[in-house]
This record gives C-alpha cells, sequence and structure tokens, in this order.
C-alpha cells in the first residue's frame, strides 16, 4: 500500500500545530500569582528619548564627587541627615510602573523632619508622556494625575545608607 506525500506531510504539519498550540494553552495558563504585568506605552516623549544608561566607572567616580561635598554641607548644616543612597523595594517601584500611563519615575528631594533632625529624602512618583506627575492609590493599582486626590501619593523612605535615622 502506497502513501500520498502529500497527506504525509499535511498530516506532519497538523501534528506539529497541534503540539504547538497545546504547548502555548498550558504556558498561557501557567503563571505566578505573584506576578504582574507592567504594560511599555509608546513614548514619544523627550524624556523616552533618553538614554539613562551610565558606565559603573563613571558612577563610582560622582559617587566619590558627591562624597565630600556632602561631608562639607554636613559641617554647614550639622542637624541635615544626608545618606550615600536609597534603595527601593520592588512592589514599591512595581506600584508607580504598573500604570499604563506611567513612562517613568520622576524623584523629588525632599527635607523630612525626624526625631534626630532633618533627614534628606527621596520621594518617587509616577510620569506620564506630558511630562504630568502620576499619583496612586496604596494597593489599588489606581493612579491619578497631580491634584488634590486624597487617599494618593509617592512612594517614600527607601533604605538608606547610613540608616535615615541616624546623622553621620
Amino acid at each position: 500500500m502506497a502513501t500520498n506525500p502529500k497527506n504525509s506531510s499535511l498530516f506532519t504539519f497538523l501534528t506539529i500545530c497541534v503540539i504547538l498550540l497545546s504547548l502555548s494553552l498550558i504556558a498561557c495558563t501557567q503563571h505566578n500569582e505573584d506576578g504582574v504585568w507592567i504594560p511599555l506605552p509608546k513614548d514619544t516623549s523627550s524624556l523616552g528619548r533618553i538614554n539613562h544608561f551610565i558606565p559603573k566607572a563613571d558612577l563610582e567616580k560622582f559617587e566619590a564627587q558627591y562624597r565630600p561635598e556632602r561631608d562639607s554641607l554636613k559641617k554647614h548644616f550639622p542637624d541635615l541627615s544626608m545618606p550615600m543612597s536609597e534603595a527601593f523595594n520592588k512592589p514599591a517601584l512595581i506600584e508607580i510602573l504598573k500604570d499604563p500611563k506611567s513612562v517613568g519615575i520622576r524623584v523629588y528631594y525632599a527635607i523630612k523632619p525626624g526625631s534626630k533632625g532633618n533627614q534628606f529624602r527621596m520621594i518617587l512618583v509616577g510620569v506620564d508622556e506630558q511630562g504630568n506627575d502620576l499619583y496612586y492609590q496604596q494597593g489599588s493599582g489606581a493612579a491619578a494625575q497631580a491634584g488634590g486626590n486624597q487617599g494618593f501619593g509617592g512612594t517614600e523612605y527607601g533604605q538608606c545608607n547610613p540608616p535615615c535615622d541616624s546623622i553621620p
């Protein structure tokens, strides 16, 4: 009994398609419950055209140049705590970035009064394509533009080096 090569090729093609479809359905149904999808909106703003990469050597050089300036400011403002850095956890950053309108993060520098003196702080908010601040409602994923939206805000109080609540 002879087999038709056209039927054999068609059968092989259909078998491969069924296998690929099955694998893609399995992959789509398996996901991590803790995961978050972050949209990447098209950004034609000037912010979207900036390459933010900095080589490690430059980063270390700029950080080293900051240290003596920081120490000089400490002499003039002894009750001001100025950390070398602040680190923010991934969930805090995701709260800002998961808004579909968010194309980036804006960093505000602030002074926060503390029990051991004033603390130099970084405050993070989202930014839309037009450069407007985007605030979020904690835990909801809902965002709002700048204004009097009660319950909306940004991210503050990163982990400092040295600790934010101590005066170096």
